[in-house]
């Protein structure tokens, strides 16, 4: 299973969450039901971000969703972004 997670931060919290990010990404990776979590920056657009997260089951993710981490990072992102988007995709071949 993935996660693919497009974030479009405003421009005057760039700073705080970029550091949010760095934190969630790094807790994430130590997940058990992580296979890997990776954080990309548009090359030309630098407040678009994208999170693609790689998951052993729904399982899996529905525990990181709930993760004392996660969910502070959810706090602090609250009103700071223009965009968010979310998709669990699977593999079909």
């Amino acid at each position: 299973m993935k996660v693919i997670a497009g974030l479009l931060v405003k421009a005057e919290h760039y700073e705080e969450i970029n550091n949010a990010f760095h934190k969630v990404v790094d807790e994430t990776r130590k997940e058990e039901g992580n296979i890997s979590y990776d954080l990309h920056q548009d090359a030309k657009e630098p407040l678009k971000y994208i999170i693609i997260g790689s998951w052993k089951s729904q399982d899996a993710i529905d525990q990181h969703n709930t993760s004392i981490h996660f969910r502070n990072f959810l706090k602090i992102i609250e009103g700071k972004l223009d965009s968010l988007e979310v998709e669990v995709m699977k593999k079909v071949y």
